[in-house]
């Protein structure tokens, strides 16, 4: 890891939810249609926070404006 790199933020089902003030369901959905990345070990699903927002505003729909 570089100096100036952030470290990797591992976030668990639970608080992916929280973040997002999604429901399991559609977590699960977005999970299967891999919306957002995630990585199972065992049988507990991870997903990185830096991909979640990466995700998010790949799949944004305005545009933004610089001044």
């Amino acid at each position: 890891m570089k100096i100036d790199e952030k470290p990797i933020l591992w976030l668990r089902s639970s608080n992916v939810r929280e973040m997002l003030g999604i429901s399991d369901s559609t977590l699960q959905t977005m999970r299967i249609n891999k919306t957002l990345p995630a990585y199972k070990l065992g049988s507990t699903w991870f997903y990185r926070e830096d991909e979640i927002f990466e995700s998010l505003l790949a799949g944004r729909n305005f545009k933004i404006i610089e001044a």
